[in-house]
């Protein structure tokens, strides 16, 4: 017997959970079928395992400056089995509202299992045929793996940012492989509980992708912290020797170490699904789709990081929302992005919201900037954490078209720079809104003071001013 529904989303990540509400929440007949775990790749091994570890770094951070300003006593060594059992603990409490007890509450059916399309218009799971009106593709992406690429890494035993969390040992030495936003986040992290940290990137620079001024403020901050960056053209060979791995470049650079971690980027998931059976191409590796989301088949939708977009947690369930609207709503929205926002979880955090050809540096030239730094705000001042700065980009007519913030809790700061911008804002309103002192927040305010001033006293205004001063007319 075959079942059938009006949606079926394949995949239960970020896309998937989205699309699946959505399409609930319009009184469609739903189906979310997952391969394995509800809450997929940022659930289990990504944004929130991550983040675990990097807050609980962070406090272990925290007791070496109170140890430092003679506040506490040396304590114990740190049980790295407390910082696994930590994410786990902290994994478990997200996944109770992802769950297939939780969804099922919502309307939505719940099938675990490998799906793969038989026709056009209907997929196989474990055997049982299911049709639908509508399909939304959302099977996110998994770690690429070098194999081929580094000889003799297919003979070592090395980690993914998919198995890196399964870690209950300290690594006495962990040489990352890649130095995009996942190495510099796990390599600090590790590092700030003991580690020592060697990354090795093939770019020539850390977050190759980013602003070239936040690259070199990590890169700077890294070294002073010692952690080690390598800069090669070519990784050539990997190699266990006793207890260690040697990573070996094609500069003659070998770095020994106790654990490897390879960290250069995802892949769409995409080899099990049988496209071809419904008619789907790919371009690139991945699903290939319209502005609207829908791809050759036209029942057949692709949403996340298996269509080639942002690989950002948001990013996804923004696409799976727009994907649902267009499946089962008239009127389709295109679902390119007006503004791109992401956060680096470093310490300090960098984050960064702009129109999409500031983000990708196609034509950064054409705007202005307006810089500010951390060091002038008090509340980091007050926290010693002042290390960062702001950039923020103004059109001819002064409009906010992106920014970057380095600062302690960038990510938080950034949102009222992606409402200026959504807004198409000029500077001056930000410097007009009142902030709340201290806090991190006035970096932005004190930026945007500092341009309008500038702009007031350069300006028509600005020479009334000059005149009326000499003239004895103001004071």
């Amino acid at each position: 017997m075959v079942k059938d529904y009006d949606l079926v989303v394949i995949g239960g990540g970020s896309a998937g959970l989205t699309a699946a509400e959505f399409s609930s929440k319009l009184g469609a007949k739903t189906l979310l079928v997952e391969a394995s775990k509800i809450g997929g790749d940022c659930t289990w091994t990504g944004c929130v395992p991550s983040k675990s570890l990097v807050h609980y770094s962070s406090k272990v951070e925290s007791l070496k400056f109170l140890k430092e300003m003679n506040l506490i006593k040396d304590s114990e060594e740190l049980d790295y089995n407390s910082v696994y059992e930590y994410i786990q603990d902290r994994i478990k409490i997200i996944y109770k509202e992802e769950s297939p007890e939780a969804l099922q509450a919502k309307g939505i059916e719940v099938l675990i299992g490998e799906a793969k399309f038989i026709s056009p218009n209907k997929i196989q799971v474990d055997g049982e045929e299911i049709s639908a009106k509508r399909f939304i593709i959302t099977t996110g992406s998994s770690p690429k793996i070098p194999i081929g690429e580094i000889e003799g890494l297919d003979k070592i035993t090395f980690y993914t940012s998919d198995t890196v969390f399964d870690l209950k040992e300290l690594p006495e030495h962990l040489i990352i492989i890649g130095g995009g936003p996942i190495s510099c986040e796990l390599g600090q992290s590790f590092h700030r509980l003991g580690s020592k940290v060697t990354i090795i990137t093939t770019k020539d620079r850390l977050l190759a992708k980013n602003d070239s001024d936040a690259s070199e403020f990590i890169l700077q901050t890294f070294n002073q912290q010692g952690i080690e960056t390598v800069f090669c053209n070519r990784i050539i060979k990997a190699k266990q020797k006793s207890k260690h791995i040697e990573v070996i470049t094609n500069d003659g650079k070998t770095v020994v170490g106790s654990h490897l971690l390879v960290a250069i980027g995802r892949k769409p998931s995409l080899s099990r699904l049988n496209l071809e059976a419904a008619k789907i191409t790919l371009k690139e590796g991945f699903i290939g789709v319209n502005k609207y989301l829908r791809t050759k088949n036209k029942r057949v939708y692709a949403a996340g990081e298996c269509i080639n977009s942002y690989q950002f947690t948001h990013v996804a369930g923004f696409l799976g929302y727009i994907a649902v609207r267009n499946a089962l709503l008239p009127f389709s929205s295109s679902a390119k992005l007006p503004l791109i926002a992401w956060t680096t979880f470093t310490s300090p955090e960098i984050a960064f919201a702009g129109v999409e050809d500031l983000f990708v540096g196609l034509s950064a030239k054409k705007y202005s900037e307006v810089n500010f730094n951390l060091e002038q705000v008090d509340r980091a001042i007050t926290d010693s954490d002042s290390t960062g700065f702001v950039k923020i980009y103004l059109n001819k007519r002064q409009k906010i078209v992106g920014s970057l913030v380095v600062s302690p809790r960038a990510g938080e700061i950034i949102h009222e720079l992606i409402l200026a911008i959504k807004n198409k804002e000029n500077i001056s309103t930000i410097a007009n809104l009142m902030h709340v002192y201290p806090t991190y927040s006035m970096l932005i305010q004190q930026a945007a003071i500092k341009k309008t001033e500038e702009s007031l006293l350069q300006g028509f205004i600005g020479k009334i001013i000059n005149i009326a001063t000499k003239i004895n007319l103001l004071f």
